[in-house]
């Protein structure tokens, strides 16, 4: 019972609480430096996304730790979800910080790359995108996606797995435009992805982990790693303390991306590919708020554990004075689709 109770401890400790207690640690600091106005005009720090580079360590010690245990657990796929944590939040970090907010979009990044100039957006879409496919290739091996397709029929689809993955960072991303919003949708893909990943593995695919009693142990273990960051931020992201960013929602949204892609079968794949892709292209016309607001339970989920609507707006006198110019460069729930003119 001990050896099926230490990959749940690792996860516990390396994706649960040391990101938690970092968090904890590191938000006075946080507080003190370059605040930005969140969609209600409340100064917020920027970096919570910092989490999901401290879980990006843990996942990875946590799957090669596993490794060494019982090389046939589910948390192996940590090993691969670490690494790709990393790239986003890296890539994100980079456009939170210097991406001017001037051309959003797919479209915007594109026109300005026509024009010879590469935004920041437009690197964290080609980085994502590379690490995407990496991810893929890995997968390749394990997937379901992958079971009964020939040498080039299983090179083909390695591209449309890595689109998946990278259409979901961007979705997540994209649904980052109210406190706790983004949270609520990783963490209902993250239930979904694990759901997949226990499945794929009882039908003989991704590791083999054969006794039901340890099939659902790991996959209980796999949920806890993947939400962690979840509970290292919540409070902080509910409660208009601080921001997600780029950095932190590309970063749930790959990982996320990254469990449901290992999961499907390929006709599945296909469908989840395409769903993506017309909620990314669907950004681009209409406000993902508006629609949340007109359907009451959608309205009544991303209001849970936010502060009143009435709240009034609180400006600490500790808050360091900014430049307009750290005003205009907000990067959280003010950018990325059409919420930006309900702000």
């Amino acid at each position: 019972m001990s050896d099926a109770l230490a990959p749940l401890l690792a996860v516990l400790v390396a994706c649960v609480a040391v990101p938690a207690m970092l968090m904890r640690m590191l938000a006075g600091s946080l507080e003190s430096g370059r605040l930005v106005p969140n969609f209600r005009g409340r100064r917020v720090y920027a970096g919570l996304g910092i989490v999901w580079v401290i879980w990006a360590g843990g996942a990875l010690i946590s799957g090669m730790t596993v490794s060494v245990l019982d090389e046939g657990r589910t948390l192996l796929v940590l090993v691969f979800l670490g690494p790709l944590a990393l790239v986003a939040a890296a890539l994100g970090l980079i456009d939170d910080a210097y991406g001017s907010g001037a051309d959003r979009g797919f479209r915007g990044h594109f026109r300005a790359l026509r024009h010879g100039r590469v935004t920041t957006g437009m690197l964290k879409l080609m980085g994502i995108g590379s690490a995407s496919l990496g991810v893929a290739v890995m997968f390749r091996q394990i997937a379901p996606w992958n079971a009964a397709l020939g040498a080039i029929a299983g090179v083909a689809a390695v591209p449309l797995a890595a689109a998946a993955i990278a259409l979901t960072a961007n979705f997540v991303n994209l649904t980052d435009l109210r406190p706790g919003r983004a949270l609520k949708v990783y963490t209902a893909l993250a239930v979904v992805g694990c759901s997949l990943v226990v499945a794929a593995t009882a039908a003989g695919f991704v590791v083999g982990v054969t006794q039901p009693s340890s099939l659902l142990l790991s996959g209980l273990a796999l949920l806890i790693a993947l939400l962690g960051p979840v509970v290292a931020v919540w409070r902080y992201d509910l409660g208009e303390r601080g921001m997600l960013g780029d950095a932190g929602a590309n970063a749930m949204g790959a990982v996320a991306g990254a469990t449901i892609v290992l999961g499907l079968p390929l006709w599945a794949l296909v469908l989840y590919a395409a769903s993506m892709l017309a909620l990314n292209a669907a950004a681009e016309r209409i406000s993902f708020s508006s629609v949340i607001d007109r359907t009451p339970l959608l309205r009544w989920i991303d209001r849970l554990g936010r502060l009143p609507e009435d709240e009034p707006v609180a400006v600490s006198s500790e808050s360091p004075a900014h430049s307009p110019s750290d005003v205009g460069d907000s990067r959280y729930h003010l950018e990325d689709d059409h919420d930006t003119r309900e702000a």
